[in-house]
């Protein structure tokens, strides 16, 4: 990951941990596609070299919808996490949403929900403490892969 981007690739967690919990505790909550596609688009991004204004209006997006989802959805708004403080299996956790992500970006087929639900959940496991969660999404890591080239 390109090292100025890792500001929005920490608040890209606390959105997707937003997300995670509110799909969590609302039964049937399925998130519209707009999350998605902003967690797509700042996932693939990481690696590229963005400009201020870029950088800026994508983080401005990211936290407005942590903000918007925890409002709408009655969650705790989950804070932009320090990507420079993890490391081992989530920085590698990390590293494999942004080769899905750029391959759902390139799908024509919008219809990916299981795979958005295995990024938000990819992203809160980034979150939380310890490693658990992290290796459970990593050891589903093939199978979305596979979901992916399907769509």
């Amino acid at each position: 990951m390109n090292a100025q981007n890792a500001q929005l690739a920490g608040a890209l967690v606390g959105l997707g941990a937003t997300i995670t919990q509110a799909m969590d505790e609302i039964e049937d909550f399925v998130p519209c596609g707009h999350p998605a596609t902003v967690v797509i688009d700042g996932l693939s991004s990481l690696n590229d070299r963005l400009t201020d204004d870029q950088r800026n209006d994508q983080m401005a997006t990211v936290t407005g919808l942590i903000d918007h989802v925890s409002e709408k959805r009655g969650v705790p708004a989950h804070p932009v996490v320090d990507i420079d403080s993890i490391g081992g299996i989530k920085t590698r956790l990390l590293g494999e949403l942004q080769d899905v992500a750029s391959a759902v970006k390139d799908s024509t087929n919008l219809d990916h929900q299981g795979v958005n639900a295995w990024i938000y959940r990819s992203l809160a496991a980034i979150e939380t403490t310890g490693t658990l969660e992290a290796a459970e999404r990593m050891a589903e890591v093939q199978v979305i892969k596979a979901a992916v080239k399907t769509i």
